[in-house]
């Protein structure tokens, strides 16, 4: 799936049950609803089970404070539709800054820092790595 707007485009992608968003330029208002309904998309086909989530954003300026907000409350309501690890690739201090704002007024206690990596390879082996550990952890329980 692609959106894109004269100011910036994201692309949606899913392998198994990792959801993944490239985003570039801007990120307005628009664009996030065209996001948000396309990932909804996605996580309905993967039923009720466990999603992780990755944000492959190296050439991602900034959002607009509309988007922002909107993204605050899409943090918010991926928890609640069952997504238990998210990982970002992040070029930008702007960016970084942004997402830990969103985390916080969300209500969410996660350090951004600890989830930002490099590449898209080491994203995704640290989200299979800690959906693994968190359903070994649900069977032990």
């Amino acid at each position: 799936m692609k959106f894109s707007n004269r100011h910036g485009q994201v692309t949606l992608q899913r392998e198994q049950n990792i959801i993944i968003a490239d985003f570039y330029g801007n990120l307005n208002a628009g664009l996030v609803t065209a996001f948000t309904n396309g990932l909804f998309e996605q996580v309905n086909q993967l039923g009720n089970k466990p999603w992780g989530y990755i944000c492959n954003s190296q050439n991602l300026l900034a959002a607009t404070p509309q988007a922002e907000q909107q993204l605050t409350l899409l943090a918010s309501a991926m928890v609640r539709n069952r997504c238990i690890v998210s990982a970002y690739i992040f070029d930008s201090a702007i960016v970084i800054n942004q997402m830990q704002r969103i985390f916080h007024n969300a209500g969410l206690s996660v350090d951004v820092r600890h989830r930002l990596f490099k590449c898209l390879a080491q994203a995704k082996t640290f989200v299979n790595q800690t959906m693994a550990d968190k359903t070994a952890q649900f069977h032990t329980a």
